[in-house]
């Protein structure tokens, strides 16, 4: 037979210690998946924002070099003739907006980018551009949250029979 001393086993305060421990990573992991948890979340918005960005620079540039006509510039909106009708990009209280007029077809309007996304456009001249490329080129400015100062730019050179003034 085994003989136990009166004093071996664990103690009141060494199980208090071990538990404080043991609570105390406990909580440091839940902190640190949290912030993971978080981090993921707005990574993730981010790269959707970004995602719908390009597309409408893709879509915006296909546009452009479709156009047959020097395209129409003001602030409120960039309009352009094509072979078969006439395209528009406006900023407007919905986001930016396109519209496609087609001879026989009905008008399509589709929202490139929601609210609070803004967005710009520019004729840019070779005198104005001042780079390597002295070919003239529409700039279009896409503030993804509205007024802010990130911005994301894309410049769309424009075929030269299209830069003469009318």
């Amino acid at each position: 037979m085994t003989h136990r001393c009166g004093r071996s086993g664990v103690t009141l305060i060494e199980m208090l210690v071990a538990l404080s421990v043991f609570s105390l990573i406990g909580l440091a992991s839940f902190a640190v998946l949290d912030t993971i948890l978080r981090t993921d979340r707005q990574t993730s918005g981010r790269l959707a924002a970004l995602a719908r960005i390009e597309i409408a620079l893709q879509i915006f540039e296909t546009d452009v070099l479709r156009a047959q006509t020097r395209p129409t510039i003001s602030a409120e909106q960039l309009s352009l003739a094509t072979g078969d009708g006439s395209m528009s990009y406006a900023q407007t209280p919905g986001g930016m907006m396109r519209r496609i007029d087609r001879t026989g077809l009905d008008r399509l309007e589709q929202q490139l980018l929601p609210p609070p996304a803004s967005a710009a456009w520019r004729f840019v001249t070779p005198a104005t551009s001042g780079g390597p490329d002295q070919r003239a080129a529409i700039e279009l400015v896409i503030r993804p949250e509205g007024n802010s100062t990130i911005a994301v730019r894309k410049l769309v050179p424009v075929p030269p029979a299209l830069t003469e003034q009318p």
